[in-house]
C-alpha cells in the first residue's frame, strides 16, 4: 500500500511554492489541516535551516524537504544527518541547480562523457544572498556530475563571485554575477574532440534545461525531463520512505562542500 503523507510549511511565504506543486503530486500527498503535526514539513534553506530541520524531526516529522539549501554551520548539517539516520526520517534537498531533473536523469552519461574532457567552465546569472552560497550553488552542480572538486580560490569582484580549483585532473573554473536576465547556470566542458554544454534554467519551473553532448560526428540533445525541482524531491522523499531507508550521506556531502567554501 503507498504511503500517505500529510504536508506543512515552515513558513508561510513557502506556501505558494508548496501549492503549485501539490496539484501536480499523487493522491498519496494531501495538504496537513492543521488538526495534527504534518508527516513532512516544506522548510526554507536560508540561515540555519539543519537546526530548523532537526527540530522538525525531533518533533514527530517523518520527512524533510529544504527549499533551495544555502550555507549554514557545517556540524548542525552533520547532526541533522545522524538524527535522520537515528529516528528513521529523509532529508531531501531541493537545489535549483543540482537537483535539475532533466541532468540527474543524465547523469550516468554525463560523467562517462566529462571523462574525456579536461576543462569544465561555469557560469551562473542570478541573485544569491552571499558570495558563499553563489560559490556553493556551483560546487553542488559539479558534485551532481560526480566531480571530485577541491578549491583553490573564491573571491568577490564587483557583482561577481569567482571560483577556480580542480575536479581530478581537471581544470575548474565558474563565476556568478548578479543580474536578472538570462538566470540561469551553464556549464561547458572542454576535451579533446569532446564538449558538452549544459544550460540549467534554476527558476524553479517545469520547463527542461538544455543538454548536448559534441564529438566529432556532430551534436546530440539528451531527452529533456518535465518536472520541477521541488516535484522531483517530493518524489524521492516519498519513494525513501516507503521504503524505509533514511540515508545520510547525502547531508554529509553537503557538510562538506559547504565545509570547504568556509575554509578558504
Amino acid at each position: 500500500m503507498t504511503l500517505s503523507l500529510t504536508i506543512a510549511t515552515e513558513a508561510p511565504g513557502l506556501q505558494q511554492r508548496l501549492g503549485k506543486t501539490l496539484a501536480t503530486l499523487p493522491l498519496s500527498y494531501r495538504a496537513s489541516d492543521g488538526s495534527a503535526s504534518a508527516s513532512v514539513m516544506f522548510i526554507t534553506g536560508h540561515a540555519d535551516w539543519a537546526a530548523r530541520a532537526t527540530a522538525a524531526i525531533e518533533a514527530g516529522a517523518r520527512g524533510i524537504i529544504i527549499a533551495d539549501p544555502g550555507i549554514t554551520d557545517a556540524d548542525a548539517i552533520l547532526t541533522l544527518a545522524d538524527r535522520a539516520e537515528q529516528a528513521g526520517a529523509v532529508v531531501e534537498l531541493a537545489e535549483r541547480y543540482a537537483g535539475d531533473p532533466t541532468l540527474l536523469r543524465h547523469r550516468a552519461d554525463l560523467v562517462q562523457h566529462l571523462a574525456a574532457t579536461s576543462t569544465i567552465l561555469m557560469s551562473q546569472v542570478g541573485d544569491f544572498a552571499t558570495p558563499a552560497d553563489a560559490a556553493l550553488d556551483m560546487v553542488r552542480t559539479a558534485h551532481a556530475l560526480s566531480q571530485p572538486l577541491t578549491l583553490t580560490h573564491v573571491w568577490q569582484a564587483s557583482h561577481a563571485v569567482v571560483v577556480r580549483g580542480t575536479a581530478g585532473e581537471k581544470l575548474f573554473e565558474a563565476i556568478a554575477t548578479t543580474g536578472s536576465g538570462g538566470v540561469g547556470q551553464r556549464i561547458d566542458a572542454l576535451g579533446f574532440g569532446r564538449t558538452l554544454r549544459l544550460a540549467l534554467r534554476g527558476d524553479g519551473s517545469a520547463s527542461p534545461s538544455d543538454l548536448r553532448i559534441a564529438n566529432a560526428k556532430g551534436e546530440r540533445k539528451l531527452s529533456p525531463v518535465y518536472e520541477s525541482v521541488d516535484r522531483a524531491a517530493w518524489l524521492r522523499a516519498h519513494a525513501a520512505l516507503d521504503r524505509g531507508e533514511p540515508d545520510g550521506q547525502p547531508l554529509r556531502q553537503f557538510a562538506a562542500d559547504v565545509a570547504m567554501i568556509q575554509a578558504l
